[in-house]
């Protein structure tokens, strides 16, 4: 029976990360899921282009549909719109939240050496180097610690984080604790 004074505690909201994912809770990432969820944030950051040439070209057909031409927006201004586009979403997302869509669907988070989130200044910095100089990133195959020169420069990392929610002071490295939300008694 679920008490109304704490609701979200009935069995079924019970949380158990598996052990292959307890083992690494916590742990910084390598170059592959990186690589996946970077693969992943570029096609967000596509798709959020595709959606603003649709209202663009739909708002040019509803002012003069009997003239009306797909625009061109040249090659350059649509590279540099996916780059600034890229460039806000992961700041945002990492000031925020520390993840971005693709973090979120790989169980990743940019964290602060403190395991926080990296605030907007930081954010900005990280995400400016990512989508200018990607290559930086590969920096993760030779590191010990598995951290991109942006990592190291700005002291964060990209940890492994299957919660929904990032715990300040956790050490990225930390063996982490099983994750089961109590039930009621």
């Amino acid at each position: 029976m679920t008490s109304p004074s704490r609701p979200g505690r009935d069995p079924v909201s019970r949380i158990v990360l598996p052990g292959p994912a307890r083992s690494v809770q916590g742990h910084r990432a390598g170059i592959v899921t990186r690589v996946a969820a970077g693969a992943v944030d570029l096609v967000v950051a596509l798709l959020g282009v595709a959606l603003m040439y649709a209202a663009w070209a739909g708002t040019i057909f509803l002012l003069g549909p009997q003239s009306f031409r797909f625009p061109d927006p040249g090659g350059l201004r649509l590279l540099l719109l996916v780059l600034g586009l890229l460039t806000a979403y992961l700041t945002v997302a990492w000031a925020t939240t520390g993840r971005t869509f693709g973090n979120r669907l790989l169980g990743l988070r940019v964290v602060d050496d403190g395991g926080g989130t990296i605030g907007l200044t930081r954010a900005f910095l990280r995400a400016a180097a990512c989508v200018m100089f990607p290559v930086v990133l590969f920096w993760v195959v030779v590191s010990r610690e598995n951290r991109s020169l942006p990592d190291v420069l700005l002291r964060t990392s990209v940890v492994y984080d299957w919660t929904s929610k990032g715990g300040r002071g956790d050490e990225p490295t930390s063996t982490p604790r099983a994750i089961v939300l109590p039930q009621d008694d």
